[in-house]
């Protein structure tokens, strides 16, 4: 049984804790009533520093006693200690109350609290209400809080609980930031991530089909339909519109970043090697950071909310990879002054790129005087598929088309590739391959090995290896 559910047990056994009595529902809030939401970045910066609770209610739901004791407690605070005075305990006579409003009087902190103590002879009526302010907590331990408010009341004479009552709505600690899909809507009309597919048919220049969103192609009709891909996103500053209450932080800068992926695409005039010249397209306010690289792009946006609607658009002249998108996003704020400052990053999903095809890699084949190579492919469906190979060797890579993957057929392509990396000069030495083979995953199956002096066979370990494990067997 977890704690709210022990809780609520404790709560119902409430009336043959105290005979004879009518037992009511007690009940604890913030008055006036509402969720108070604070922000938890304003809290972690406010340290030390106190935060006034909004002023406490508790509505008894049993008769206590002279001297009973009275707990308030919201856990995970660091609770200071309340200075007495008339104003800090005002109690109300409920509709049956003939003895007149009931008094309380301050004690100490407890922890995550403070403790109280019944001081009118006559007790607490069922229905009296007493309002407590102020009450302060150390700041940043307010955003260590689980938002539970608590009130227990025990006899003074045993320490028997006679009345108790929680809230779980009264406060919240929210970030004040959030990305689409994270700290925003998972759905949203402004959430549109990168989902095209690369077309293995066409060389990989090129994707499947058109964007189907018209932020990924500008005012529609697209200019370049099959070269497009929509990428929308939504941030925020403030909790999506929060009314926080206390402090907040002054936001100083915003970034994402979307990496896991090749940006090569993008490298479309000199010098070499330098990319984002171009396809990087309308995303209002926001700039590509000069730290972006060839395999992670970084936007610096406003700092502001801000709905972004832009696309990615590829030249249709280079070799495209597919690429599960990374995302995430940071800002940089202060509260009070710009030496009290702080970060706040999440994690994000802008989408994927995937392939019509599939892609086995050979990690290591060897060259040189008596050694052979032995690959071969499996294809197991009913339609043939062109195998292209990307070598890499001696700091650079090269392309060859190797051939064709017969049907239901297991094809040799060792004779093939030898002679595309021949072709390039290299007759000595370790190279790696990336085969794209344009059938579903699922059909394709590569052997890789080689031989040297006609009687040692190595076997090389690919990224296909065990593939016919996921489909075809139930053996884990």
């Amino acid at each position: 049984m977890n704690k709210f559910a022990r809780i609520a047990a404790a709560a119902a056994a409430l009336t043959t804790l105290a005979p004879g009595t009518t037992q009511a529902a007690a009940s604890v809030a913030f008055e006036p009533a509402s969720t108070y939401t604070y922000s938890q970045e304003g809290l972690a910066l406010t340290g030390a520093a106190t935060i006034t609770l909004p002023t406490i209610r508790v509505t008894f739901g049993n008769s206590l006693t002279y001297q009973d004791d009275v707990y308030l407690r919201l856990p995970g605070v660091t609770s200071l200690p309340a200075l007495p005075s008339p104003l800090l305990i005002i109690c109300t006579a409920g509709p049956t109350n003939t003895t007149g409003a009931p008094t309380l009087g301050y004690v100490t902190t407890v922890t995550g609290g403070w403790a109280f103590r019944v001081t009118s002879v006559s007790g607490v009526t069922i229905g009296d209400y007493c309002d407590f302010t102020p009450l302060d907590v150390r700041g940043a331990s307010l955003a260590g809080s689980n938002g539970t408010l608590e009130y227990r009341a025990n006899r003074f004479s045993t320490g028997q609980l006679v009345d108790l009552a929680v809230s779980t709505s009264s406060i919240a600690i929210r970030s004040q930031f959030g990305i689409s899909g994270n700290g925003l809507p998972a759905v949203s009309p402004a959430y549109i991530p990168l989902n095209a597919e690369i077309n293995a048919f066409s060389g990989r220049l090129w994707f499947t089909g058109a964007s189907t969103e018209t932020v990924g192609a500008g005012a529609p009709p697209a200019p370049f339909p099959t070269r497009n891909d929509s990428l929308s996103f939504q941030t925020t500053v403030d909790g999506n519109g929060t009314p926080f209450t206390g402090p907040t932080v002054t936001v100083t800068g915003q970034t994402i970043m979307i990496a896991n992926g090749s940006y090569t695409w993008t490298d479309t005039a000199p010098p070499a090697g330098t990319c984002f010249d171009s396809g990087i397209a309308a995303f209002t306010l926001w700039s590509i950071d000069p730290s972006s690289t060839c395999v992670s792009l970084t936007l610096v946006g406003p700092t502001s909310s801000t709905t972004n609607a832009g696309y990615f658009q590829i030249p249709g002249t280079i070799v495209l990879a597919p690429a599960d998108w990374t995302g995430t996003a940071k800002w940089s704020y202060y509260l009070g002054s710009t030496s009290n400052s702080g970060t706040t990053e999440l994690a994000w999903d802008p989408g994927e790129w995937t392939l019509n095809g599939v892609q086995v890699y050979l990690q290591y084949l060897p060259y040189g005087t008596g050694i052979s190579r032995i690959v071969y492919v499996a294809n197991s469906g009913v339609l043939d598929a062109d195998v292209k190979a990307e070598v890499y060797a001696n700091g650079g890579t090269f392309s060859c088309e190797i051939g064709t993957a017969s049907a239901r057929t297991v094809t040799q392509l060792s004779a093939t590739l030898d002679a595309c990396v021949a072709g390039q000069g290299i007759g000595s030495g370790r190279v790696a391959v990336l085969f794209t083979i344009t059938a579903p995953d699922r059909d394709i199956e590569v052997y890789s090995a080689y031989n040297v002096g006609g009687s040692d066979r190595g076997t090389v370990v690919n990224t296909s290896n065990g593939r016919g494990l996921t489909y075809f067997s139930d053996v884990d």
